[in-house]
C-alpha cells in the first residue's frame, strides 16, 4: 500500500459546529473569503491589513469621528438659524474645515467597516448558537451608528437636510403619536422648530454613550479582545483620514429652503440610501429600511436549524447540544488551563462536590459554548470532551491507523487538519487534502487547538515518523484566536507542556495553511517529511508591505470618499406647486334627542340626556384657482371625531400669474372665511397658503 492510501477509512462525518441553511452557499463563499485573505496575507500581513481587522479599524475610526464632533463644537451653533452660516465658515482648507471634514469622512469610513466586518461575520456564520448576541447587537450597533449619522446631516441644515427633515417627518406622521402631522411644520422656513433641532442636536451628542454601551454587550461574551488594531495600521489609518480630508474638503450644499425644490443635492450613500428610498416611495422606503434591518438581526433564528438536544452524559455537566464540550468531573484537577484558554469564556471554575480533594471543577456553560474544542487540547487529565468526536474512541482510532501504516509502509506519517478550514466536518474534502499532502495520511479534527501534546506523544511513540498539524490563523475561524494554542504547547510555551521524552525524539510540526497558496503547503510538508528544517509562511518585504498597505488605505478613502459626493436628481415634479396647509376647528354638533321609546330602553340613570359624544361637524374647504374651483370634505381628527380638522390640499400649477381664492366653511350654520390674492408661480417653488384658528390665513 502506498503512503497515500489510507488503511482506514476516515471517520464518519459527525455534525458541524452548528448546522445553517444553505450550507453549501456558506461554505462556498468562506472558502472564497479564504482565499481572498490569503492572497492580501502573501502582500500585506494580517495585522496591517485593515479588511482582516474590520472591527479593530472600525473602532478607532469611531475615536476619532467623536474627536472631531466635539472640536467642531467650537464653530457650530445648535440653532435652525445660525447653524448654515456656521457651516459655510467651515468651508475650504481651514482648520475648523478640516475638522468638520474629518468628522465627516470618519463617519463614512466607520459605516464602510461595519459592512465589511458584518458581511465578514456572515460567511463565518458567527450568528448561530450562542453567537446570536453578538450578531444581533452588533446588527442594532449598526442601526444606531447610521442613525447617530441621520441626524448629523440634519444638523448641517442645507438642501440634504432638509429632505432628510422631510422624511423623517413624513416617516413619524405614519405612527399615531402626535395629533397633528409633523410633517406640517416643514412646510415653511418660518414654521420650522427651533426646539426640535435642538433635541436632533441633543439626540446627536447623546447616541454615541449607547453604542459605547452596546459595544461592551457585542464583546461580553468573548476573552482575550482587541479593541483597536495595530499600532502601525492605526497610525496609518489616521494619517490616510487626515491627509483626504485636507486633500478633498467635505461638501456642502445650498441652505435650506422650504419652498424651494433643488433640482439636485448631494447625497453621502453612506447614510442618505434610505433617504433615496424614501424620496422615490414616501415612507413606504424607509419602512423597507428598517424592516430589513429586523430581517437581518433575525437570521440567527431564520437561518439556524433546531439542534437536539442530547441526554446527560455520566459524570458531565447538564444536557447540552450534540457539537458542545461536556466536562467529565471525575478526571477535573482544577488546574484551570481550560478556562484560560477558551475564546468565548464558557469555561469557569465551580465548587466541587463529588468528594475530591481539588477545590474546584470546570463548568462549561452551554450559552456560550460553540464547540470549537480548544479546551479538549487544554486538558491533559481528558476531563473535556467532545460527544462527537471523542478523544478516547477518536485518539485511538488515529493511533490504531499510524500502527497499521507503519507495520505495511515502514513509515507513518500524519497531517491533523483542522477541519473549520473547510466549513467543518460536513464539508470536508478528505481527497483535495490528501492531493496536498502527499506521503501523508491525513485525519480531519475539529480544530487545530484540539489536539492534545499527550496525543502527539502517544502518536511518536507508537510508531508516527513525523505529525504535521495544519491550522487556520484566521480571525474567522472557528476557534478565533485559538487555534494558536498548539503551537505554544508544542514549543512548550503554553500548558500543557509537549515533553519529548515521552515521545522517542519523534519530529512533529505546525503548519500555517494559506488558501490562495496551497503550494506553499505541500512544499512545507514535502520538506518536514524529508527531515529538512520546514518554515513557517513566509511574510511579505516590508517594502511591499508597505507599498500594498498604502495602496489599500488609498483603495478605501477613494470608496469612503467617493460615495460620499454622488449628485442625486430630486424626484420631485420640477412645476410649481400650490399647497394649502389648514387647522380648523370645525363647529361642535348638536346632540342627537332621543325619542321616548328610545329613552325607555336605557338604563334608569341614563335616561334624560344624550349618551352620544360631542364631535365636531366636517370641514368643507372650496379652492378655486384662475376661475375653476373644486370643493373638498374634510373629517376631524379624532376617535369621537371631536378634534380639529388638519390637513394639506397640494395642487400643481402652471408657471405664471394666477388668482387664488380659499373659501373655508367650518360648519353648515358658518359662515365661510375667505381670502383671495394673486400668486406668482415659479418653476421648482412651492407656494404655501396656511390657515389656523388664531392666525387665518397667511400667505408664505
Amino acid at each position: 500500500m502506498s503512503d497515500n492510501e489510507n488503511p482506514l477509512p476516515p471517520a464518519t462525518p459527525p455534525p458541524p459546529v452548528m448546522r445553517v441553511r444553505f450550507e453549501k452557499a456558506f461554505a462556498c463563499a468562506e472558502r472564497l473569503l479564504a482565499r481572498l485573505d490569503g492572497f492580501m496575507n502573501r502582500l500585506v500581513p494580517a495585522e496591517y491589513n485593515p479588511l482582516e481587522q474590520t472591527g479593530q479599524a472600525a473602532n478607532l475610526v469611531l475615536i476619532i469621528c467623536a474627536l472631531s464632533g466635539v472640536f467642531m463644537l467650537i464653530w457650530y451653533a445648535p440653532s435652525v438659524q445660525l447653524a448654515y452660516p456656521a457651516m459655510a465658515s467651515l468651508q475650504g482648507r481651514t482648520l475648523g474645515g478640516w475638522m468638520r471634514t474629518m468628522h465627516r469622512y470618519s463617519s463614512d469610513f466607520v459605516m464602510l467597516l461595519l459592512i465589511l466586518h458584518a458581511a465578514r461575520m456572515f460567511i463565518a456564520k458567527k450568528f448561530t448558537g450562542s453567537r446570536w448576541l453578538a450578531w444581533t447587537t452588533g446588527v442594532f450597533l449598526l442601526a444606531l451608528t447610521w442613525f447617530v449619522g441621520w441626524t448629523g446631516f440634519w444638523l448641517v441644515w442645507d438642501q440634504p437636510a432638509q429632505q432628510v427633515a422631510i422624511a423623517s417627518m413624513q416617516f413619524i406622521d405614519v405612527f399615531p403619536i402626535f395629533g397633528e402631522p409633523m410633517s406640517r411644520q416643514f412646510l415653511v422656513d418660518r414654521l420650522v422648530p427651533s426646539l426640535l433641532f435642538f433635541v436632533i442636536f441633543f439626540l446627536h451628542m447623546l447616541l454615541p454613550l449607547g453604542i459605547a454601551a452596546g459595544l461592551v454587550l457585542h464583546l461580553s461574551r468573548l476573552n482575550r479582545v482587541r479593541i483597536f488594531p495595530d499600532r502601525w495600521l492605526g497610525v496609518a489609518i489616521v494619517a490616510t483620514m487626515a491627509i483626504a480630508s485636507w486633500i478633498v474638503p467635505a461638501p456642502l450644499d445650498a441652505p435650506a429652503a422650504m419652498a424651494v425644490k433643488a433640482p439636485s443635492f448631494t447625497v453621502d450613500a453612506w447614510y442618505l440610501t434610505p433617504l433615496a428610498l424614501g424620496l422615490r416611495f414616501q415612507s413606504l422606503g424607509l419602512w423597507a429600511c428598517f424592516g430589513g434591518v429586523a430581517f437581518v438581526a433575525a437570521f440567527p433564528w431564520l437561518l439556524a436549524r433546531r439542534n437536539r438536544k442530547i441526554s446527560t452524559p455520566r459524570d458531565t455537566d447538564t444536557p447540552v447540544t450534540p457539537w458542545q464540550t461536556v466536562v467529565l468531573q471525575a478526571r477535573c484537577h482544577a488546574c484551570t488551563q481550560c478556562v484560560q484558554d477558551c475564546p468565548f469564556g464558557a469555561v469557569s471554575m465551580i465548587p466541587r462536590t463529588d468528594g475530591k480533594k481539588f477545590p474546584a471543577r470546570a463548568w462549561v456553560n452551554p450559552n456560550l459554548c460553540v464547540g470549537c474544542a480548544v479546551c479538549v487540547g487544554s486538558c491533559d487529565s481528558e476531563a473535556m470532551n467532545l460527544t462527537w468526536f471523542d478523544i478516547h474512541a477518536d485518539e485511538q482510532r488515529i493511533s490504531t491507523t499510524v500502527q497499521r501504516l507503519r507495520e505495511k509502509s515502514g513509515s507513518a506519517f500524519l497531517a491533523l487538519v483542522a477541519a473549520d478550514m473547510d466549513g467543518g466536518f460536513l464539508h470536508f474534502q478528505n481527497t483535495r487534502w490528501q492531493n496536498l499532502l502527499p506521503g501523508y495520511h491525513v485525519e480531519p479534527v475539529p480544530t487545530a487547538s484540539w489536539v492534545r501534546p499527550k496525543f502527539v506523544e502517544r502518536l511518536l511513540h507508537g510508531g508516527a515518523s513525523g505529525v504535521l498539524i495544519v491550522r487556520d490563523t484566521r480571525d474567522e475561524s472557528a476557534a478565533r484566536d485559538g487555534n494558536r494554542w498548539i503551537r505554544d504547547r508544542m514549543e512548550q510555551t503554553r500548558k500543557p507542556h509537549f515533553h519529548p521524552g515521552r515521545a522517542n525524539h519523534g519530529r512533529w510540526h505546525v503548519a500555517d495553511f494559506n488558501a490562495a497558496n496551497p503550494s506553499t503547503l505541500t512544499a512545507e510538508a514535502h520538506t518536514f517529511r524529508e527531515g529538512g528544517n520546514a518554515k513557517f509562511l513566509p511574510r511579505p518585504g516590508r517594502l511591499r508591505a508597505l507599498l500594498v498597505g498604502g495602496l489599500l488605505a488609498l483603495a478605501l478613502a477613494a470608496a469612503t470618499i467617493g460615495l460620499s459626493h454622488l449628485q442625486v436628481l430630486n424626484p420631485a415634479p420640477s412645476e410649481p406647486e400650490l399647497v394649502l396647509s389648514f387647522r380648523v376647528l370645525g363647529d361642535m354638533m348638536k346632540a342627537q334627542e332621543l325619542d321616548e321609546a328610545a329613552q325607555a330602553k336605557l338604563p334608569v340613570h341614563m335616561r334624560g340626556r344624550s349618551t352620544t359624544k360631542p364631535r365636531r361637524s366636517p370641514t368643507d374647504i372650496t379652492l378655486t384657482v384662475g376661475g375653476k374651483s373644486e370643493t373638498r370634505t374634510f373629517q376631524p381628527k379624532g376617535v369621537s371625531n371631536d378634534g380639529p380638522t388638519t390637513g394639506e390640499w397640494v395642487l400643481p400649477l402652471a408657471p405664471g400669474l394666477h388668482e387664488v381664492r380659499v373659501e373655508i366653511k367650518r360648519g353648515p350654520e358658518s359662515a365661510p372665511e375667505v381670502w383671495s390674492g394673486t400668486l406668482e408661480a415659479k418653476s421648482r417653488h412651492i407656494q404655501v397658503i396656511t390657515y389656523t384658528p388664531t392666525e387665518g390665513f397667511r400667505f408664505e
